[in-house]
């Protein structure tokens, strides 16, 4: 019995440690790599005060992607960066990014995004 709570203790040490050692890899990548847009830590698009968090990823690739659909509209698309630039720097506390916050706020950023389209309709 002891010999099954230390086999389990070192499992899950181990795969403490893979997940930290992979997380450090993702983070090593060159600068000659291709990445896409919503991983460049300094975007124009986008300011450094929301776009170096990995929890804001999600939320900055789905808006990328809506306004890439969006034809010549400039001012909608300013509209939308600034919109989603202030729903970011909402979930910010200190140092650190509410993750569940940015999920929360994807569904405003569309919402705001299908409402603003249909205006200018």
């Amino acid at each position: 019995m002891r010999l099954s709570y230390i086999l389990l203790l070192v499992c899950t040490f181990a795969l403490a440690k893979a997940g930290t050692w992979r997380q450090s890899q993702d983070y090593n990548t060159s600068d000659e790599e291709v990445r896409p847009s919503w991983t460049h830590r300094h975007s124009e698009m986008w300011p450094c005060d929301v776009a170096d968090y990995p929890e804001a990823y999600l939320l900055i690739h789905k808006v990328e992607k809506r306004l890439e659909r969006i034809d010549d509209n400039e001012q909608l698309k300013t509209r939308v960066i600034d919109y989603v630039v202030d729903q970011l720097r909402q979930c910010k506390t200190g140092n650190d990014m509410d993750e569940h916050c940015v999920k929360r706020s994807i569904g405003y950023a569309m919402s705001f995004i299908n409402r603003n389209k249909r205006q200018q309709l």
